[in-house]
């Protein structure tokens, strides 16, 4: 029984490899299923241990690790696409500006593990979350609409277009690692927060009529400006 959460977390590491070879087909199906499926398998690897009461050193060192390939590699492999298939950023420099991306969820995961405060919310974004944004985006900018627009930009429009890309690459190195609170899904005290978790799971799926995968992007550029509304609310209740 102590070795089910194990198996759920190796599991969440598979998936991120062979997300990793669906990028290089340029697979949007099955991208979206293993990154998905690596992130349920996050969840749920953590909830099995906590029933089972087997946490342990060896889980939580195999959960980063498994984290790193799924959530850190995958992303930055999806950044490269972005910057390089759909932006003008020519390669090898995409792939470089895409390991920073690693890089930085990595430094997330060490600083995690020796952090004891992160119990309930997070500081800075998971990498869960992040590797989600970057999904959003490289399958939005795929769908055959979009491509569509893309392929017929002018020089300007695609320089304005790459510049955009690269900003919000700048967001998702930097917001890793930085100093704001991120309301997590957990139970916790506060009635704001069972409020702020409740209408993100209702505004999910709107967003996800008007605007399909990119909705993935959007909520969790959402999630830091909910969080810190969410929070002064409950500090003045």
């Amino acid at each position: 029984m102590k070795h089910i959460p194990n198996l759920f977390t190796l599991a969440n590491a598979t998936c991120g490899v062979i997300a990793i070879y669906f990028i290089t087909s340029h697979s949007m199906t099955g991208v979206a299923i293993c990154l998905i499926a690596a992130a349920l398998f996050d969840l749920l690897d953590g909830f099995l241990a906590r029933k089972l009461g087997v946490q342990g050193p060896l889980g939580k060192e195999l959960d980063s690790l498994a984290d790193a390939i799924s959530f850190g590699a995958a992303p930055a492999f999806l950044w490269a696409s972005i910057l390089g298939d759909y932006g003008q950023i020519p390669q090898p420099f995409a792939i470089i500006l895409g390991a920073f991306i690693a890089a930085s969820s990595v430094y997330r995961l060490a600083k995690f593990n020796l952090d004891t405060t992160q119990n309930t919310d997070f500081i800075g974004m998971p990498t869960p979350a992040n590797a989600l944004f970057a999904l959003g985006l490289w399958s939005w900018l795929g769908n055959w609409e979009q491509w569509e627009v893309l392929i017929h930009y002018n020089e300007d429009q695609q320089l304005v277009f790459t510049l955009v890309m690269l900003a919000l690459w700048s967001i998702n190195v930097y917001w890793l690692n930085a100093g704001f609170k991120v309301i997590s899904f957990k139970q916790g005290e506060g009635v704001y927060r069972k409020y702020t978790q409740w209408s993100v799971i209702v505004l999910f799926p709107v967003l996800a009529y008007f605007f399909r995968s990119l909705s993935l992007s959007i909520i969790v550029l959402l999630m830091p400006i909910i969080s810190y509304i969410t929070i002064r609310l409950e500090a003045k209740s």
